[in-house]
């Protein structure tokens, strides 16, 4: 066989074949033919660092074989190079350094210049990894003049190619732009389609950067396919990733889950770990950037280990810098500092002055928040004049919005507007939404100062936009609802010239009220969902399965802690972070909902309530609760019912005569009677700020209910007038918000025919069996499930015909991690992701548990609990308990209710029904009023 054949082959088989091969190969080539072969070698080697890097390393392999059986000085050389390819590989960048300067002086000795250069190419690589940029610019310059004078233009083109990328690394995008250009025309000239591949990509990010985006855009187009054609799966990653970066950059946060997490599975398929950090990063970026904090900060602290460990200097610096941006925006003041300070040091000792100067702005954002505006403006004014001379428009313009900011916050108005107004020009040019949204908050807040109303509006309406066109194609809800939460001052000062306006403009300001609220859900709701519990390839499938491990390990822990044994914290939440990190890959490459429901119409909801019926909407205004109430002849607003934090307080003492029961209420039965007119003295409290200053508006009317923050935890329909309960004279029913209502109001209506019970005892509710047993004559066609059969397999299989869903069994709210609330089926904990996955038809969910109700209210008045895991599966009307209920009463309770539905009533008046006659029984609210009716009524 030739030569090239053989080199394959040795490269192909397994180690002990191979030594087989060679000894049986080398034996009949001279010295001449033998070297001829180590090239061969050597050159696969190189080639497959790029392309295919465990061929790379099996090429390696073989070089270190042959140079043993045949330790020529030049094959010793050739040798070298390849372990310095190996060490590249594996991450160990002094390793390859040294092995690459010994391959050098191994070809010098030999009077092989050229062939010397050649080994600085890879060298350059490594050096910069390490951040020795000056020593990796003259190592390049060096090869490059010898490349020239053997008029070699691949190799002159390589390494101006890497030059280019050794001044992007410091943030001199101008220099890496003029390399960059000048690799590509050698590139071009010899028509060598992978290095176009890779130069394509590089001059893409200077251009990116340099805010040249109609260029950027074509150049990554060419290097993908021409990656893809030329079969360099690790150049592809690369552009996968540049490619995520630039639509993070544009604000297309989508495209940047999408390519990002492309581009972190096929590195992670390759076995490249330094690389598999450089995109986790990246992706904990973008994070950052949608406001999901926590996350975003558990990746830096993991991938700045990793950086450490491999000396990646340069990457260690920009991981601890967006690690400080993190804390910072955690509250973690002191961890920030330290994390920034750290940062600060790695970009000094690399000379790169743009990421000083970027920790510097940091700093400035972390006393600005802090109130030290002074210390923030010095620091910003020098950030900004180093941006200045780098090119880069992004942390540009970001160093004038702060200053921006900052000058209002001195009372520099006019300052301010001239700042704002140049950012903002700047940035709809050169194109980063994010930051002309934050321009149009600040020229609104501006002109609202300066008693220009007008020109506010138009500002916050156009800050609005910007931020729906940015939202609008986000993949799940956890993304959509992150985002928001830092987005709400355009709209909250939109609602507030609104209501000055008088009625002439409370539609339009309770539509805003609406656009900011629930928005996560109320998408969920009226899009078709990609589910991530399917998986669409082999790498999804790993995942999925890793998930159904760890919910097997979690249900067992979950046994443990409820036994007694608290030592299993740690490991419970660990596996509990680890399935929603899964889950958040699963959704980086899933569509965005596809919204098919029309938008909130404030005149269609009037036209659709009844005329016995009216919507209450509590929303707040700095620290000032207010409610819309809507009927079918008009909307009013209800203004000072009260601050936030003496609503809280009241909520909180409220929620201590509930408490008092909550263990049992047999020790306490004795004193019923006297814990009924403290917790009725509570109650009227309540009503005398929420309920009484409306009561002209509402005229007696059936309600329906849209609480604001803590009032999602509050029974209205207990409140007290100080003669009789909110319940004696009215219904009450819950929803979100008015979009949501308004959404179950035009799911499809149907009998209350099949009914899906099941049921799970414990020690906590031991009648669940008589709760069951009492429902089942209820219904036409019931299918029911008790204790071990009552399985997360059977809720799937039969909820989906059914059109009432009952689940009687212990519930269990997480404030530390709602999305793990969770029902207690008899095969484990059946969550609120989980609930997700359910294909509900309308149906009415019942959930007869404790706590099935409570939830975490996010920005944006976000809920996360139960009742959104089973709205987001098509349910048109969900009832739960917002306290953990008595198993005595929840059975009586929900015969009643039950059989007050099949008579024909409607849902809300047959709850109201129900709980005035245990109202009649059991007068303390504990027992009679925790249920409360979500969605349709």
């Amino acid at each position: 066989m030739d030569r090239a054949e053989l080199a394959a082959r040795l490269v192909e088989t397994d180690e002990s074949r191979r030594d087989v091969l060679l000894e049986e190969s080398l034996g009949a080539l001279n010295i001449q033919l033998a070297t001829e072969l180590a090239y061969i070698v050597k050159d696969i080697c190189l080639d497959g660092w790029s392309s295919d890097p465990a061929r790379s390393l099996a090429a390696a392999a073989t070089l270190r074989k042959i140079s043993q059986l045949r330790p020529e000085p030049e094959i010793k050389a050739l040798c070298l190079w390849s372990a310095g390819i190996e060490a590249l590989i594996d991450g160990d960048m002094p390793g390859a350094i040294e092995s690459l300067d010994r391959a050098r002086t191994g070809f010098l000795e030999l009077n092989k210049p050229e062939v010397a250069a050649a080994t600085e190419v890879s060298k350059v690589i490594a050096l910069a990894m390490l951040g020795l940029y000056d020593e990796a610019i003259a190592c390049a310059l060096r090869a490059r003049e010898v490349f020239l004078d053997h008029q070699d233009l691949l190799a002159a083109g390589k390494i101006e190619h890497n030059i280019g990328n050794l001044y992007f690394r410091r943030d001199q995008y101008r220099e890496a732009e003029t390399f960059h250009t000048s690799a590509r025309e050698r590139f071009v000239a010899v028509n060598n389609e992978k290095q176009l591949a890779t130069i394509n990509n590089c001059l893409a990010n200077t251009h990116a950067v340099l805010h040249k985006f109609s260029s950027a855009s074509a150049l990554y187009e060419e290097a993908a396919q021409q990656a893809e054609h030329a079969g360099v799966p690790v150049t592809q990653a690369e552009i996968e990733g540049n490619i995520g970066n630039f639509a993070l950059l544009r604000g297309r946060y989508d495209e940047a889950l999408d390519y990002l997490e492309r581009s972190r599975r096929r590195y992670e398929g390759l076995g490249m770990p330094h690389q598999s950090a450089l995109a986790e990063r990246e992706i904990a970026d973008a994070y950052l950037e949608l406001n999901l904090v926590p996350e975003a900060t558990e990746i830096y602290a993991r991938v700045t280990e990793t950086f450490a460990r491999l000396g990646l200097r340069a990457d260690e610096a920009r991981a601890f810098a967006s690690r400080g941006r993190a804390e910072f925006l955690l509250g973690n003041h002191d961890q920030a500092l330290a994390s920034l300070k750290r940062a600060c040091e790695l970009y000094e000792a690399e000379g790169n002055k743009v990421g000083e100067a970027l920790v510097s702005l940091s700093e400035a954002q972390l006393h600005h928040a802090d109130g030290d505006h002074q210390t923030a403006h010095d620091l910003a004014a020098k950030a900004e004049a180093d941006l200045s001379a780098s090119g880069g428009w992004h942390q540009l313009l970001l160093a004038r919005w702060l200053l921006a900011e900052i000058e209002r916050s001195l009372g520099n108005t006019d300052k301010a507007q001239q700042l704002f107004e140049s950012a903002l020009e700047d940035a709809i040019r050169e194109g980063p939404p994010q930051i002309t949204e934050r321009c149009y908050s600040g020229l609104g807040l501006v002109a609202i100062d300066k008693g220009d109303t007008e020109n506010a509006e138009r500002c916050f309406r156009k800050a609005i936009a910007v931020t729906e066109e940015l939202r609008a194609p986000l993949p799940g809800e956890e993304f959509k609802t992150a985002f928001f939460a830092n987005k709400l001052v355009p709209y909250q000062e939109l609602l507030r010239i609104c209501l000055q306006a008088g009625e002439s403009r409370l539609s339009e300001a309770l539509s805003l009220v609406e656009s900011a609220r629930s928005r996560a859900l109320v998408d969920s709701l009226g899009g078709e969902h990609e589910p991530a519990t399917e998986a669409r390839d082999s790498f999804e499938s790993q995942l999925l399965e890793q998930i159904d491990s760890l919910h097997e390990e979690l249900n067992y822990l979950y046994k443990e802690m409820n036994q007694g044994r608290r030592d299993v914290q740690g490991a419970l939440r660990e596996r509990e972070s680890r399935v929603l990190e899964i889950t958040r890959q699963l959704h980086h490459r899933r569509s965005a909902t596809s919204l098919q429901h029309q938008p909130f119409d404030v005149d269609r909801l009037r036209a659709e309530l009844r005329d016995d019926h009216a919507l209450v909407e509590y929303t707040t205004l700095d620290n000032e609760l207010l409610a819309f109430v809507v009927t079918r002849e008009r909307i009013h607003v209800e203004r000072q019912l009260g601050s936030i934090a003496e609503i809280n307080q009241q909520l909180h003492a409220l929620r201590f005569q509930i408490d008092t029961l909550r263990f049992g209420a047999q020790s306490v039965r004795r004193h019923l009677p006297s814990l009924t007119e403290k917790i009725k003295t509570h109650l009227n409290l309540l009503h005398r700020q929420l309920m009484r200053p409306l009561e002209s508006s509402l005229q007696n009317r059936n309600l329906i209910i849209v609480p604001q923050g803590g009032l999602h935890y509050l029974p209205f329909h207990a409140l007290h007038d100080g003669d009789k309960y909110l319940i004696e004279s009215c219904e009450v029913s819950y929803a979100p918000s008015a979009a949501i209502f308004q959404h179950c109001l035009h799911r499809g209506e149907h009998g209350f025919d099949r009914a899906l019970l099941l049921g799970v005892s414990d020690e906590q509710t031991p009648r669940i069996h008589d709760e069951i047993r009492s429902l089942v004559g209820i219904f036409g066609d019931t299918t029911a499930f008790v204790d071990d059969a009552a399985t997360a397999g059977a809720l799937r299989l039969h909820s989906t015909a059914a059109d009432v869903v009952h689940l009687a069994c212990h519930g269990q709210f997480r404030s530390d991690n709602p999305l793990f609330s969770a029902l207690l089926l008899a095969d484990g904990w059946f969550t609120v992701r989980e609930a997700y996955s359910l294909r509900l038809n309308n149906a009415l969910v019942t959930l007869s548990a404790c706590e099935t109700g409570a939830n975490v209210v996010a920005p944006g008045d976000e809920l996360i609990g139960l009742a959104r895991g089973f709205f987001s599966a098509g349910a048109r009307s969900v009832l739960l308990s917002l306290w953990m209920v008595d198993d005595e009463a929840t059975n009586q309770m929900m015969v009643d209710f039950y059989r007050e539905v099949k008579a024909g009533s409607s849902l809300s008046t047959s709850l109201r029904a129900a709980q005035l006659r245990m109202l009649k029984e059991m007068p303390h609210p504990f027992f009679w009023s925790p249920f409360v009716l979500v969605g349709h009524w």
